[in-house]
């Protein structure tokens, strides 16, 4: 899993700002769609049962059922308020988007942070929580 700061945030308009910060997990963001399309089939088949059960079982894995709960404290420590994070990124002030998109890079504890120019639109507090949590990080990353 790799995290990669992606500074095009008028990419993001129509999504939720948690879903966002999900993408930040490909796999875990896969496995969510996967599951929602499973279970909105009107034709749910066993064989949609079986495949079910292994996505769940995935999902699971990976520690899906916590995820909005760990995109949403990734979102408060970089200052963005729990009333903004079920807005749509469109609705945001450009500087929320950057942070929101520093989040999603950060989310799902990635291999291999590549940050360019991460402070960049962050206020001293986001500053300071974002020293804090990559001095904690305990994977590999290239700033």
């Amino acid at each position: 899993i790799r995290g990669i700061l992606k500074e095009d945030h008028v990419a993001y308009g129509d999504k939720r700002v948690l879903d966002d910060v999900i993408q930040g997990h490909e796999r875990l963001d896969e496995v969510m769609k996967e599951k929602d399309e499973i279970y909105m089939k009107p034709d749910f088949s066993d064989e949609d049962g079986i495949r079910a059960a292994e996505v769940e079982g995935e999902f699971a894995e990976m520690n899906g059922w916590n995820a909005e709960a760990d995109a949403a404290t990734l979102l408060s420590g970089l200052g963005i308020p729990a009333d903004l994070h079920d807005k749509k990124m469109s609705e945001l002030e450009n500087n929320q988007k950057v942070k929101v998109l520093l989040a999603q890079s950060l989310f799902g504890e990635p291999d291999v942070l590549l940050l360019d120019e991460p402070t960049n639109g962050l206020d001293i507090p986001a500053i300071s929580w974002l020293e804090d949590f990559l001095i904690n990080f305990e994977n590999t990353v290239i700033v």
